[in-house]
């Protein structure tokens, strides 16, 4: 098999998995269900993966990788635009509230994914702890790396290394706690972000913006 049809193939099933197993839960999911859905008999599934767990892991990473592709794309859109128009509050309000709108975005695209992730995600196999801890740390190193960003435009005050690293993971915690309630809770969008945006800025804004 040609390697881009090869790519395809295994690329359909794990968007068949993010798909079945955000419907009916990792239990109630089968390799059947899984090819099923992407369109491929059970024994070409086993070809790319060694059972349902590999594949939910694989479809993991692939989320928690697009995740911040999406929102590194919308942060350095505003970063841009505050270095061409100079550091204004309210645009920097503004911008804060573009990227967590990224992320909610996201959660829209994925609500059952990240539902069903929230409920019993930890507790299926024993390598979905360690891939999701994997992935919890790559956004906050991420988290701080665009933290570091910030501080030398001028747009946050400058943070202790300790500061930095405690923020940044409060920053994942606080999104993935917040995703949870609105996903469950029925909590309006806009205005759980509004008080993220309010929570965020007060904590990293500088007294006096610098010029």
């Amino acid at each position: 098999m040609p390697k881009q049809k090869s790519e395809a193939v295994k690329r359909r099933l794990i968007a068949a998995a993010i798909e079945v197993v955000g419907s009916r839960g990792f239990r109630k999911t089968t390799v059947p269900l899984i090819s099923k859905k992407a369109g491929v008999s059970t024994g070409t599934f086993y070809i790319y993966f060694k059972d349902k767990s590999r594949v939910f892991v694989d479809a993991i990473m692939k989320v928690g990788a697009e995740l911040k592709g999406h929102i590194d794309r919308v942060f350095q859109e505003r970063l841009t635009t505050l270095q061409e128009r100079g550091v204004q509050t309210h645009d920097v309000v503004s911008a804060l509230a573009d990227v967590f709108g990224a992320f909610f975005d996201y959660v829209d695209n994925y609500r059952s994914h990240f539902l069903m992730l929230f409920l019993e995600g930890y507790s299926y196999h024993e390598d979905f702890a360690s891939v999701l801890q994997s992935t919890y740390k790559n956004l906050a190193e991420y988290a701080r790396l665009r933290i570091i960003a910030s501080e030398q435009l001028g747009v946050t005050r400058q943070l202790s290394l300790i500061e930095g690293e405690t923020i940044s993971w409060a920053i994942v915690g606080m999104l993935s706690q917040t995703a949870q309630m609105y996903i469950s809770g029925g909590y309006n969008r806009d205005a759980i972000i509004k008080v993220l945006v309010d929570f965020t800025w007060n904590g990293l804004k500088r007294e006096t913006p610098r010029p």
